[in-house]
């Protein structure tokens, strides 16, 4: 996401790089936990047992993080500007 080059195509492809890889890690990561859940209940777990083993402290640490960046972030920038 440099300088733009005037080529519709290229500034266009250019903009997306970091959509899709957020795209694509978050799908990455929700089929993760998807499996750990589906594998919890096969194992004889119930619901609330799959829930909690496939949700974990750590989990919670990255979606706060994720969570401040996008909503946080952007009030104490409108306060700066």
């Amino acid at each position: 996401q440099g300088e733009k080059t005037g080529v519709w195509w290229a500034d266009a492809l250019s903009s997306s790089v970091r959509p899709i890889i957020t795209y694509w890690l978050m799908a990455l990561y929700c089929a993760a936990k998807s499996v750990a859940f589906v594998a919890a209940l096969n194992a004889g777990a119930g619901w609330g047992a799959a829930v909690l083993a496939a949700w974990s402290e750590a989990d919670q640490a990255l979606w706060a993080g994720v969570l401040n960046f996008w909503f946080l972030g952007r009030v104490f920038d409108r306060g700066r500007s």
